[in-house]
């Protein structure tokens, strides 16, 4: 039939990307969405085709490639709406914490996330985290406890706070490093969610 488009239909993966790109104001490489979402390369790509034939994301053209959401698209921000809270709360909280410049170090334990903040991150960045994470806390009052500062607060802390020391090194990693008195060999790495 001339004139049909196809239909879009986008897999948790789909919406996994789109928010991974929403938290990222110069984009992700493939690679580095695919560590990102914690997802194959190929499943990437073939959300990422899906994406780009319906002009959501848009592929840069540069090498490495480089993807974005395009802000363009009438449906963009309905579309970052919907993939930040359509899914379980700790798992879109896991991909943004690992997508956004702004988060330098995350750690997840049965208390909740533990976020150390980069000093001086991108704006855009610093306002995307900010206002995914609380369009999270609102559709689900009863997620996660995020306990959020800037890195060189956490480094602090750790010295002087035996307990928050002691949660560190229990805590699984999911992006950066521990602050320094909380390294040792109890710290796990791995992905949330």
């Amino acid at each position: 039939m001339p004139g049909t488009a196809r239909r879009l239909t986008l897999s948790p993966i789909g919406f996994d990307v789109i928010l991974a790109l929403s938290q990222t104001p110069d984009g992700l490489r493939l690679a580095e969405l695919a560590h990102v979402i914690g997802s194959p390369v190929s499943s990437v790509q073939t959300s990422l085709r899906v994406l780009i034939a319906h002009a959501l994301v848009r592929r840069e053209s540069i090498e490495p490639p480089r993807y974005r959401v395009a802000a363009e698209h009438p449906a963009q921000s309905a579309l970052i709406g919907t993939a930040t809270v359509i899914g379980d709360a700790a798992h879109a909280i896991g991909v943004i914490l690992r997508a956004n410049p702004t988060v330098a170090y995350a750690a997840v334990d049965a208390a909740g996330f533990l976020v150390g903040e980069a000093p001086d991150p991108p704006n855009e960045a610093r306002l995307a985290l900010d206002r995914q994470l609380a369009m999270i806390a609102d559709a689900r009052p009863d997620g996660p406890r995020m306990d959020r500062m800037p890195m060189a607060e956490m480094e602090r802390l750790v010295r002087v706070a035996l307990e928050l020391r002691a949660r560190v090194r229990r805590a699984v990693t999911i992006k950066g490093r521990p602050p320094t008195a909380a390294r040792g060999t109890n710290n796990r790495r791995r992905r949330a969610g």
